[in-house]
């Protein structure tokens, strides 16, 4: 959610005289943030029978306005309006080097567990104290539980290259002020009715829904080394879905999504219905094109497929995980998204920093400045979010990272954005050598006839973020738009196959880049806001295979829309 104030602090740059005022007419009437300040100043004051105090804490509570309806084919099929509170309270004993997360004895919760899923929703200081109180106590008696549980599991365990449990970081301040937005739910709530209308007019189609959601609200963050985030976020999502069977019986999915960082900025009404014809065009020509064949070669990913694999092949390998035992978020609550990757499976990247992933004419950045929809300022971590170099001349160079310390590095680069885990935020790939799209499709042609392969493969749209289900080879999103191409130039449609053995070895095997900037956006885990910027890529030696699995039977009686014409 990204819609920000125009009074933006940062720590750094202000005189504290002339911060501290700010920040005082920034938060002053905010009685929610006044309360969280008050009881973190009382939590270091904790202490059980001549146990160690807490050296760190921090708390968060999140404000959201939400607004949301879904339709189909013409109706309304639901419309929500509330208010949500979400609250995260973090409590660590022991010091940086070792304290109680990351594994050796388990998390051990001491004492009551109190359910704050019933937070508050009113700004009665003394009742959010009151929550507070409640939470942290039990989370300090867990954490006093889980520090002795994990020294006694290492006392008797020889821990070599014994990393930290929690990065250090610099007080940052992010204090930010506006009034809260109107957002006309009525208004939206006919135009999905509208737009989902468009699909009558395609009897062919199984099924299809368009929803909204709009969000906006207040992220607090506050922790005892001084960090102060008071920041507005605001949000908005429109999704255009149906589905489509083929004669065969095998059903096929896509979808058209708008996302935008400020709902005062959701897509006209004439880009939804241009949006909904083209899904029902789309899915209307794959259920009459024939099935594709196993086919081994070079394949074109062009548009929006190439941040689309771009996404998964490097988006979601670009972070580092620790070895099981010493992983984990650390805390509890907060923004929402996985505890943390810190006990995952390695990534397909991990201990290649410093070699070769991709050819040498690319760069990658990951740059939360720039005005996409994955700018930010700060994680939720509380560190600020500033560019970093990923990839330079082909070479992996850093990685996304959080306050878990990695072997190698010192700090985080404020990418705790999927929970306490990390995430990309506008991944911007470009390259020093480009190719006209025409070219690109040229040497298609050109690399298939020297193979002896009767045709090449153009991909132009992945099943990613899923439309349905039913991903590809390795965990790779399954390819939903599929063209052959003939040496004379002409295309031919066809689906049922989907990508094997593709995984982050095949960045080495790009050959061409375009002279085009494809953007992407997409939310991460449903969590994390990421933009991905990509020109199309010609990939060589690649595999797909033919979809073996069962098909469904088509309906017994026609749909009603078939029967009444398709009108009402």
């Amino acid at each position: 959610m990204k819609l920000r104030a125009a009074l933006t602090i940062s720590a750094v740059a202000i005189l504290p005289a002339a911060l501290a005022l700010w920040a005082a007419d920034a938060t002053s009437t905010d009685a929610v943030y006044g309360a969280m300040q008050d009881e973190l100043a009382r939590s270091m004051t904790l202490s059980l029978k001549q146990l160690e105090k807490p050296y760190f804490v921090s708390y968060s509570i999140d404000d959201e306005y939400t607004w949301s309806a879904t339709a189909a084919h013409g109706g309304l099929l639901s419309a929500h309006a509330g208010k949500f509170r979400r609250p995260g309270v973090q409590v660590r004993v022991g010091d940086y080097n070792f304290d109680n997360t990351n594994g050796g004895g388990g998390r051990g919760r001491g004492g009551a567990s109190y359910d704050l899923s019933g937070f508050p929703l009113d700004d009665d200081p003394l009742v959010i104290r009151q929550y507070l109180w409640l939470e942290t106590d039990s989370a300090y008696k867990g954490a006093v539980q889980a520090i002795a549980q994990k020294r006694s599991a290492q006392a008797s365990m020889n821990v070599a290259d014994q990393l930290p449990d929690f990065y250090a970081a610099k007080p940052f301040s992010l204090l930010e002020d506006r009034p809260l937005l109107t957002f006309d739910d009525k208004t939206w709530s006919e135009r999905v009715k509208r737009v989902s209308a468009i699909f009558e007019k395609y009897p062919n189609l199984r099924d299809s829904v368009v929803t909204y959601s709009a969000t906006d609200g207040i992220h607090r963050y506050i922790n005892t080394e001084g960090t102060r985030i008071r920041q507005f976020q605001s949000e908005g999502i429109v999704e255009i879905a149906a589905s489509v069977q083929a004669p065969d019986g095998m059903l096929m999915r896509d979808s058209a999504a708008f996302y935008r960082g400020d709902v005062t900025k959701m897509p006209s009404e004439d880009d939804l219905t241009k949006a909904a014809h083209g899904v029902a065009d789309q899915l209307t020509k794959l259920a009459a094109a024939p099935m594709g064949d196993a086919y081994s070669g070079p394949i074109l990913f062009e548009g929006q497929a190439s941040p689309q694999l771009l996404a998964e092949l490097l988006g979601r390998n670009l972070h580092m995980t620790r070895p099981a035992g010493r992983g984990g978020a650390g805390g509890r609550g907060g923004r929402g998204g996985p505890a943390g990757r810190g006990g995952a499976a390695g990534t397909e990247l991990e201990g290649r920093r410093g070699v070769r992933i991709m050819p040498d004419m690319f760069n990658v950045v990951d740059d939360p400045t720039l005005p996409y929809f994955g700018h930010t300022e700060v994680d939720n971590e509380g560190v600020p979010s500033l560019p970093v170099s990923l990839v330079e001349k082909g070479v992996l160079k850093d990685f996304l990272r959080t306050r878990l310390p990695m072997q190698g590095f010192t700090e985080s680069n404020g990418r705790a954005l999927l929970g306490n885990s990390p995430a990309p935020t506008n991944l911007i790939i470009t390259t020093t050598e480009k190719s006209s799209l025409a070219d690109l499709r040229q040497k298609l042609i050109d690399l298939s006839k020297q193979r002896g392969l009767s045709y090449g493969v153009i991909v132009r749209k992945l099943d990613f973020p899923s439309a349905g289900g039913g991903g590809g080879g390795q965990g790779v999103a399954a390819p939903l738009y599929v063209y052959k191409v003939y040496a004379d130039g002409h295309e031919e449609m066809i689906r049922g196959v989907r990508l094997r053995g593709v995984d982050a070895r095949s960045l080495k095997d790009i050959l061409l880049a375009g002279d085009d900037s494809v953007t992407l956006d997409y939310m991460e885990a449903g969590s994390a806001d990421v933009t991905v910027v990509a020109p199309s890529i010609l990939v060589d030696d690649l595999e797909l295979e033919k979809v073996g699995d069962t098909l469904p039977k088509l309906p017994i009686a026609p749909s009603p829309l078939v029967a009444n014409g398709a009108a009402r």
